[in-house]
């Protein structure tokens, strides 16, 4: 193997511009989708951020970096841990099929805490989140699917060395304090997908900790502590960690195309993304069922959702609820929609769990293949009468091949933050998204709250 690949990684880093008017805007809707996701987190997973607040908030220190819907300025690390907390907290936030994890929930916030706390441009501030998703997605892919076997949750491992890369281009690092980001980030990654199966409120720990590690070791670098040398590519060093095979050429190849944002997918339902194209085919038969009429219903999905995602099929709670399939789709089937009110069991009609017992999950791994694009489901209802109904999805809504238009993103943007703000407010707030660049000096209050 290459024994400088960390150092090429930071080379490539250094050199790199945005160069596509597509990445920009598919950047900029990303940054709405990242706020939507901000405002439903932050309401729907208040005992979590609570606690989180209390113990944070007395030992925050000085007044560097803006906090999400908080008068108070925060140290920089600090101000990104809990804004990445309360991006994911709702589990509506923007992810990647290939990479296996989200990013935004980490990168953003760690870009915006530390822009916030210097003089740097708009146009500076976007290359360094579009660096982030470039660095995130390579990575992570590059070590999939032994990363998930292993149990590692992309989100926090892949996700503190995005956030080290992210943070070092906006701090004009050169190559090899870069590296030092990089290296120092690698070795503080962390992340279990444990948190798929119990403790689910805690999910946000992974981001919040990367976009917290990838700031810190930044800062590091900056102030001259060199990190590891090799610390991808060495016997001892990540991608030996995270997986037994790995494929180096991913990482590489293309990389000044810088097309990772392009390649993400933005999230229409509040939940993982394997329960997605149940929901979505459930909600297409819908209206062609009648649901008490209903006597077995088949989803045919691959192996890895049902290990992630099939283990729970009656929620006691908001966290167990958004990884349940059998869950969101029978409430899909029941509502014709899958929405951030049905996060909550104790709210929903009883009859859907009339429906949960009828549900079987059935491992089609043609329902999953990275070569083709896909992650998908098929849904069979079986109704009286032996009359049967299905619907096959293989890409949901939201996914690069059917993306989100501006349209869409407003919409989302007024599912998640219409308890908070007016739809005045909502369109303010996606004009400046929408300008967002130039040499103007970024400031994430007068972009979010004037």
């Amino acid at each position: 193997m290459d024994n400088n690949i960390t150092q090429r990684l930071a080379e490539m880093i250094s050199g790199v511009y945005i160069n596509n008017k597509n990445t920009l805007e598919n950047t900029k809707k990303l940054i709405v989708d990242y706020m939507s996701a901000s405002y439903a987190g932050y309401q729907y997973n208040r005992k979590f951020n609570q606690a989180v607040e209390e113990i944070l908030l007395p030992i925050s220190g000085g007044e560097e970096a803006s906090v999400f819907n908080s008068d108070k300025k925060l140290p920089v690390a600090i101000a990104a841990f809990l804004n990445a907390t309360y991006a994911h907290g709702a589990d509506i936030d923007d992810g990647h099929r290939r990479a296996m994890g989200h990013i935004g929930a980490s990168v953003i916030s760690a870009v915006f805490a530390l822009a916030d706390s210097l003089s740097v441009s708009e146009e500076k501030v976007l290359l360094a989140i579009i660096v982030g998703y470039e660095v995130y997605v390579r990575l992570s892919s590059c070590v999939q699917p032994g990363m998930v076997k292993r149990g590692f949750h992309s989100t926090g491992t892949a996700g503190a060395i995005a956030c080290g890369a992210a943070c070092a281009k906006l701090l004009d690092l050169n190559e090899r304090e870069i590296e030092s980001a990089i290296s120092m980030s690698a070795t503080q990654s962390s992340g279990l997908l444990i948190v798929g199966e119990t403790g689910q409120l805690v999910k946000p720990l992974s981001p919040a900790r990367a976009a917290e590690t990838g700031v810190f070791s930044a800062l590091l670098a900056k102030k001259g502590i060199e990190g590891p040398q090799n610390s991808l590519e060495s016997k001892k060093g990540w991608f030996h960690t995270m997986s037994e095979h790995f494929d180096i050429d991913i990482l590489f190849r293309d990389f000044e195309m810088l097309n990772a944002v392009n390649e993400c997918y933005v999230k229409p339902y509040p939940s993982c993304r394997h329960t997605h194209c149940g929901i979505e085919a459930a909600s297409r038969l819908h209206e062609k069922v009648v649901y008490n009429d209903i006597e077995k219903i088949e989803i045919y999905i691959y192996e890895n959702a049902i290990n992630l995602a099939g283990v729970i099929s009656f929620p006691k709670n908001m966290d167990e609820a958004k990884f349940s399939i059998q869950y969101t789709l029978a409430c899909a089937i029941y509502y014709g929609e899958f929405k951030l009110e049905y996060l909550f069991p104790d709210a929903v009609d009883k009859e859907v769990y009339n429906i949960i017992p009828k549900i079987e999950l059935i491992c089609d791994n043609d329902m999953e293949s990275s070569e083709k694009g896909i992650r998908g489901a098929r849904v069979v209802i079986i109704s009286k009468g032996n009359k049967k109904y299905e619907e096959t999805v293989l890409r949901p809504k939201g996914e690069p091949e059917t993306p989100f238009l501006w349209e869409d993103i407003y919409m989302k943007l007024q599912q998640c933050a219409s308890d908070m703000i007016g739809n005045e407010e909502q369109k303010k707030l996606i004009k400046k998204i929408m300008n967002l660049g130039g040499k103007k000096e970024f400031s994430y209050r007068e972009l979010f709250y004037s």
